[in-house]
């Protein structure tokens, strides 16, 4: 089994909003390994070289680090696949063409890609919050709200039931990542994705790149 190193950390003073990115992805790394309830604030304050109240005077609390960690890989993303379709996305969303639409959804499952890490995060999150006790549980509830929305508007006009199409490519996109996180050797995800989406959608389309 895998398991974290200890990591050795010189006490060095950082700008605010450094030491908090620090934080940030030293948080990404040991949850996503470990999930919520196998990770403690301690750990993710060593690999910092802080002490557990110098990282809570950054984050506030234990959910508080989850969430940074949440809200960071949303906004990265976000910025990552419309800075490349040349959009700011709710905005821009009500005027793609399919084509377009299925562009971003190819762009950002390829990002996926690059990632796994992150993706592992989320999939054992998601699955952690659907305990309503869980801290991200309101999270991925508001979440999955604003996604389904998204996906909805990308296909109006082009599908019949565009709620129910989005909550089908929705459940695509999860399951194929979980598939290919269980064998990313044997699972080629985008191509996986591309072959679902032209089955879901009204006709089959290439994406570029």
């Amino acid at each position: 089994m895998r398991t974290l190193d200890p990591v050795s950390v010189p006490r060095v003073r950082l700008p605010p909003a450094e030491r908090r990115r620090q934080i940030v992805q030293a948080a990404t790394e040991v949850i996503g390994r470990r999930g919520y309830y196998g990770f403690s604030v301690a750990a993710v304050a060593e690999r910092c070289g802080l002490t557990v109240a110098g990282l809570l005077h950054h984050v506030g609390t234990k959910d508080g680090l989850l969430i940074a960690v949440l809200e960071d890989r949303d906004r990265r993303d976000s910025e990552a696949v419309t800075g490349r379709a040349g959009l700011w996305l709710p905005e821009a969303v009500g005027v793609l063409a399919l084509p377009e639409a299925v562009q971003l959804l190819h762009d950002l499952v390829q990002r996926n890609r690059s990632q796994p890490e992150i993706v592992r995060l989320y999939s054992m999150l998601r699955t952690e919050s659907l305990y309503e006790g869980h801290p991200a549980h309101e999270f991925f509830a508001r979440r999955d709200e604003q996604v389904l929305g998204l996906f909805a508007r990308l296909v109006s006009g082009h599908v019949a039931a565009p709620a129910s199409t989005a909550r089908q490519l929705l459940a695509l996109m999860g399951g194929l990542e979980e598939q290919w996180l269980r064998d990313p050797d044997g699972v080629d995800l985008v191509a996986e994705w591309d072959r679902a989406v032209a089955a879901v959608l009204p006709a089959p389309l290439t994406p570029r790149g």
